[in-house]
């Protein structure tokens, strides 16, 4: 079979694709809440640009399968690169001309390129014919070229330019273009067969497109908490990621090498553990992941609450990495439990709301929380948070 012929290609090529993708968005994750900070007409507005980002693919996702089954899979993800460029190129203007507006129209670009970047790990599945779980993780364990080059590119390009930022928004277009590159590879027959194998498998016996309610979907225990796990430890992990670099930087007094340094332990701990689960994922069931995911998202908030150093808080970004890591991977399992085939391309899109919800809700009042809130009080509302989750999951235990 042409597809099975492919695979191994299709899989690198998409390899490399998420990697420019996770380096690009770790370059605006380090950098993109301070430069709000200099350009916002109100500070409370500073992380606005960043929660943009999740707003816009969530706006977009439920999108992409139309525009790809009219455009196809391939034209979209260079589509996606090209957007990410333009994206790129907007904030770097943003940056020279002192403007708020054009920075949120590039970190919008950028979350359109990022509703269309998450389909990498779907096409890789579908074409992985009973190695889904291992394509997927494939994938996602890009990352951590991204984590450890990420911030690194992120700090020189920073400094390499003068305003101050500009280089590393044109070094995020050029990751962008990069992808699109890449993404001009893949081979379009196969790549596009996938959609048209996902539409049939969505279809019932009578060649009808199959969808299901949202109310339908949450009276579905695996659903329910797979929905409430994805959207708790992306709530989370925005709500620290995004507020962590100001607060270092305007209360700690931090080095944009110490700076560097938290958004890189972050990032490893968000996709350093994807690996491990590629040769753990046998000998770990999904509650026990969900019980320790939790576990270390408790432990990341309560490290910032007694002590609060520069130590403390690069230890909280790298563990609260490690609890959406694992979150994100047990509620997505989760999820792909909680509808069949035939409601795949109906439910995979309201499933996908959920994280993306948390992400662009973290963002947002990451700013406000850092004018008016203290960063222990910010720990103790993370911490409150992840307890009340996790007892409505335990309340729901036996049904999972």
């Amino acid at each position: 079979m042409k597809i099975a012929k492919s695979y191994k290609k299709i899989i690198g090529l998409l390899m490399c694709s998420q990697a420019f993708y996770l380096s690009a968005m770790s370059v605006d994750m380090t950098i993109t809440a301070l430069v709000g900070i200099e350009l916002a007409p109100n500070k409370i507005y500073a992380t606005v640009p960043m929660a943009l980002i999740s707003i816009l693919s969530v706006i977009v996702a439920p999108w992409i399968p139309k525009i790809a089954s009219k455009i196809g899979i391939k034209t979209l993800f260079v589509v996606g690169g090209l957007i990410a460029a333009l994206g790129g190129t907007s904030s770097w203007y943003s940056v020279t001309a002192h403007s708020f507006l054009f920075l949120c129209i590039g970190t919008s670009c950028v979350g359109i390129y990022q509703a269309i970047a998450n389909y990498y790990r779907y096409v890789a599945s579908d074409v992985s014919h009973g190695n889904e779980v291992r394509s997927i993780s494939l994938i996602l364990s890009a990352g951590v070229v991204a984590a450890i080059v990420g911030p690194v590119l992120a700090t020189w390009t920073s400094q390499a330019m003068l305003p101050i930022y500009s280089g590393a928004y044109l070094l995020v277009g050029f990751l962008g273009l990069c992808a699109m590159l890449i993404n001009s590879c893949l081979p379009s027959r196969e790549v596009n067969q996938t959609l048209t194998d996902s539409s049939t498998a969505s279809k019932d016996e009578r060649g009808v497109q199959k969808t299901v309610s949202f109310l339908a979907l949450l009276k579905r225990a695996s659903f329910r908490n797979g929905s409430l796990i994805c959207l708790c430890s992306c709530f989370s992990m925005a709500l620290i990621m995004s507020g962590a670099p100001i607060f270092m930087q305007n209360v700690l007094q931090s080095s944009p090498e110490q700076r560097m340094m938290g958004m890189q332990l972050h990032m490893i701990g968000m996709y350093l553990p994807v690996i491990m689960l590629l040769f753990m994922a046998k000998y770990i069931s999904t509650k026990v992941q969900i019980l320790v995911a939790f576990g270390i998202g408790m432990i990341a908030a309560l490290i910032s609450t007694f002590d609060i150093t520069h130590v403390t808080v690069m230890l909280t970004l790298l563990l609260i990495g490690v609890f959406w890591s694992l979150s994100y991977a047990s509620g997505s399992a989760l999820l792909t439990k909680s509808y069949s085939s035939e409601e795949r391309q109906s439910a995979r899109g309201k499933g996908e709301l959920f994280p993306v919800l948390g992400l662009a809700l973290g963002s947002l009042l990451a700013g406000p929380f850092n004018q008016w809130v203290t960063w222990s009080a910010q720990m103790d509302f993370v911490l409150i948070f992840i307890l009340l989750v996790l007892g409505l999951i335990l309340f729901d235990w036996k049904r999972i």
